[in-house]
């Protein structure tokens, strides 16, 4: 099988390959295993229900295939999602969470800030994420993160009641529901995993990934629709939040140099990504329009639903294509395992790496 769609697998028992924390997380494990394990029944009818998932955008856009799931099993709770600050731009206006519970957690923020402020971050939305469970007192805590068992250790601490999810990451003696994770699954199938015990049953094909603009995306996509006369375009976004994932300018100029000359092509990224977007258009024989810094995730997400294809690498620009529903071709690097991470959608074709 070729390299990046290997599967990911586990390592006695846990996500993790450093054997130092696993042998950190075993005895952890072990420890707890010598007390009484506390196993609440799980609630037929919970009142506040607390999804955790304080991960990166692009794994956000996935959890928004699930979160329909719980609203219709549970059409009476209150949902309310722990993530980062940065949650809200994939997470804003769902109709299925209450609230979102801000944790900028260390290990996951990529904002460009110096590390100190992140410490300082991580420490105050700790305060505040604890204080809420306290007040809360959540009848169901759903931990999506397989790799979380310091966040199995908060939902304990922050008085939930029934906590349920995958043992992967340790703390697995501190979930009422324990659930076995299987290798070679796509990651929404894993949060499946997690939400079967709860009486829900769906399957991957049946589900697809939502972001939820307001008026005010659409007005803005539409002025710069207008503004650089679009119509038959494709998206070009080089970009990554990983920079291990990144390809050089020349790449991209040469996939540009290979599309239809008929159709426009415009770059788009973040604010940061100006420079090598510049630096693209300046090896490229044909006119580009550069957006980079333009938009925001949801006009992104938009954007894309009016482009005729989208082209980047793994990251959040590949599953917003995916969930626009337009065609993608994902350059995927060696750093993730494709089965588990590729975007969600029928239109999604990963192109592997060829160095």
């Amino acid at each position: 099988m070729a390299e990046p769609l290997r599967r990911t697998r586990l390592h006695h028992g846990y996500r993790f390959k450093n054997r130092f924390l696993i042998w950190a997380l075993r005895g952890f494990d072990t420890l707890l295993g010598l007390f009484p394990s506390r196993r609440a029944p799980l609630p037929d009818r919970p009142h506040g229900i607390l999804v955790m998932k304080p991960d990166h955008l692009g794994d956000l856009v996935m959890v928004t295939a699930v979160l329909p799931l719980l609203t219709e099993n549970y059409p009476d709770a209150a949902i309310d999602m722990l993530c980062g600050s940065w949650g809200g731009a994939v997470l804003g206006n769902n109709p299925a969470i209450r609230r979102l519970v801000s944790f900028d957690h260390i290990l996951y923020d990529r904002r460009d800030i110096a590390f100190g402020r992140k410490l300082l971050d991580f420490w105050k939305s700790l305060m505040h994420t604890f204080k809420v469970m306290r007040e809360e007192r959540y009848d169901l805590c759903i931990n999506l993160r397989d790799a979380g068992g310091d966040l199995i250790l908060l939902s304990r601490l922050g008085g939930c009641r029934h906590v349920v999810g995958h043992g992967t990451g340790g703390g697995r003696a501190l979930l009422d529901t324990l659930v076995p994770w299987q290798e070679g699954r796509h990651e929404v199938e894993h949060y499946l995993e997690v939400l079967r015990p709860l009486g829900i049953d769906a399957k991957l094909p049946d589900l697809s990934c939502h972001l939820f603009p307001c008026d005010a995306d659409q007005e803005r996509v539409n002025e710069l629709l207008d503004r650089h006369d679009l119509t038959n375009f494709v998206v070009i976004q080089p970009g990554s939040g990983d920079p291990r994932k990144l390809r050089p300018a020349l790449f991209w100029a040469e996939i540009i140099a290979g599309l239809d000359p008929d159709c426009k092509v415009v770059l788009t990224g973040s604010s940061e990504e100006t420079s090598l977007c510049r630096e693209i258009a300046g090896f490229c024989s044909r006119q580009t329009v550069c957006l980079s810094g333009e938009m925001t995730v949801a006009q992104l997400y938009l954007f894309m639903r009016r482009s005729i294809a989208v082209y980047a690498l793994d990251s959040l620009a590949a599953h917003l294509g995916a969930a626009a529903g337009v065609p993608v071709k994902v350059f995927w690097s060696r750093t993730n395992d494709a089965v588990q991470w590729r975007p969600l959608g029928g239109k999604v074709e990963i192109i592997a790496p060829q160095d």
